[in-house]
């Protein structure tokens, strides 16, 4: 590999197969085999042994820009092997187990936004959050439905809870929960002014 004239290997004459070692201007550093270098991007991408193997052929993949290389030294020169190993094929993947991957993060991530109201006061969200820690609760308008036997409105204090259903020991029980939570969050935010002074 050319050597710049500070003697640095220059990142576009790196050798596909080259085994290197990358010292980073964070003062970290990595080290594999050379698998490519973006022409335009001037970014290094070294296939390593991983980490966490998962298959006796599994390997990491680092991506180095170079803004972010202070010097490179090549340990190896590549072989004929070793570009042979680079171009392996990689292991199939499991496109259904992708898919019910990413559905479940869908529905977690729908799940966490339905549990969000952004018309609501911080003292809303904070009561909602507290009743939803152990109620199945939703937002209606700017109201919290608890178990369809609750409803709290603003200002959300034990006196804003209306029985939907004539329930008075789940209303008890809900005003109870709504006191904690006034409490609890009262006191979070005489620690965050306390702090501030």
């Amino acid at each position: 590999a050319a050597m710049a004239s500070n003697g640095k290997v220059a990142v576009d004459k790196l050798k596909i197969g080259a085994t290197v070692s990358i010292k980073l201007k964070d003062s970290g550093s990595c080290e594999g085999a050379v698998y490519t270098v973006d022409p335009v991007t001037k970014t290094v991408v070294l296939f390593s042994a991983a980490e966490k193997p998962v298959t006796q052929d599994s390997r990491d993949v680092r991506l180095v820009p170079e803004h972010a290389i202070d010097s490179i030294k090549v340990v190896k020169p590549p072989d004929a092997k070793d570009k042979k190993a680079l171009v392996a094929p990689l292991p199939a993947i499991d496109v259904a187990a992708c898919k019910k991957r990413e559905s479940e993060a869908y529905e977690a991530m729908e799940a966490a936004m339905a549990m969000l109201n952004p018309n609501a006061s911080a003292a809303g969200q904070a009561c909602f959050d507290a009743l939803s820690k152990t109620l199945d609760c939703s937002w209606s308008g700017d109201s919290i439905n608890v178990l369809d036997q609750v409803r709290v409105d603003a200002p959300y204090t034990e006196d804003a809870c209306v029985s939907l259903d004539g329930n008075k020991s789940s209303l008890e029980r809900i005003r109870k929960i709504v006191t904690a939570g006034l409490k609890k969050a009262s006191s979070a935010d005489d620690l965050a002014q306390a702090a501030k002074a």
